[in-house]
């Protein structure tokens, strides 16, 4: 018997699947404060809502079931004979130990991947990224979606750092570089592992994005790093950004399953100037180099605790 949570006055109905209880009334706590919700103990059970319920717009699957496991899901609603069920927008749940299982996802058309332990906003928001893009564009199948001021390497950080540089140099213009340190990262990894940390990286930026302007750029530029690009920012401008993302940070914890964990990010402003000569990977070395510096008179502005 499959399991539904609706909401009252919402349209979009999401099917969420996963045989582990636990995470079915977690992903129903977290979606039903924003959609219809179905859940599915596994992937024959789902493929058979997929067929019945022409109202389900959305699919978050796990990947290890019994019977049909979440590739095979996968693999059935890319080649289903309906295109309405073609075109429906896959998330995939899954830690990122499971490397091969996210190629594999990947590589048969899941649309993005959820990590786990996931957030609420893990969840709400892709979904509803997705079911905007297809409102937008009816009937398409949905590419994955990634925010316009976001780089997804740090090589395309580098590389987005050079044309900046080189484009203020060019026009007389100064720019600044934040750069947010989780400090907690390597202790969280080492007490409650890898995923719990990474997921709590993943809340750290999509902070960051919706606090920076679409023309600037976030990056992860080290391990527990993300790092800021601000256009046309001098000092004073890149030190109200850090003042918001304190007060953001402090009011907008990690909520997970069971679990409530506050964010202790450190920051530190870099201001490159013009023509110093520096490649851009010195400059983004020299300014992660600042956040390991110990905190003093000179720098403590630069070195707050969110």
């Amino acid at each position: 018997m499959y399991e539904t949570s609706r909401r009252n006055g919402a349209s979009a109905r999401v099917l969420f699947v996963d045989d582990s209880r636990l995470m079915r009334f977690a992903a129903k706590r977290f979606l039903c404060q924003h959609f219809d919700v179905v859940a599915a103990q596994d992937g024959q059970q789902a493929w058979k809502l997929l067929q019945q319920d022409d109202s389900i717009k959305v699919v978050i699957t796990d990947l290890m079931m019994p019977e049909v496991d979440g590739i095979e899901l996968i693999r059935r609603i890319r080649e289903a004979e309906h295109g309405r069920i073609r075109a429906l927008p896959v998330l995939v749940v899954t830690s990122v130990e499971e490397k091969a299982g996210r190629r594999r996802a990947l590589d048969v058309g899941a649309n993005d991947l959820v990590p786990k332990p996931f957030s609420g906003s893990d969840l709400v928001e892709p979904v509803q990224a997705y079911l905007n893009l297809s409102v937008a564009r009816p009937g398409s199948r949905s590419q994955p979606i990634c925010l316009a001021n976001i780089e997804s390497t740090r090589n395309g950080l580098v590389h987005r750092l050079e044309q900046i540089s080189s484009f203020h140099d060019r026009h007389g213009l100064e720019f600044s570089i934040l750069h947010a340190q989780l400090d907690d990262y390597h202790a969280i990894a080492s007490r409650h592992g890898l995923n719990w940390a990474e997921s709590m990286m993943r809340h750290l930026e999509r902070v960051l994005a919706r606090e920076v302007r679409v023309e600037d750029t976030v990056g992860r530029s080290d391990d527990a790093v993300y790092s800021m690009i601000l256009m046309a920012t001098p000092a004073v401008g890149a030190k109200q950004l850090r003042a918001r993302l304190r007060e953001h940070l402090a009011r907008n914890p990690a909520c997970f399953p069971g679990r409530t964990m506050a964010l202790n990010v450190s920051f530190s402003i870099q201001c490159p100037g013009a023509r110093e000569g520096h490649s851009a990977d010195a400059t983004l070395k020299a300014g992660l180099a600042r956040l390991a510096e110990p905190a003093n008179v000179t720098r403590l502005v630069d070195r707050i605790s969110a």
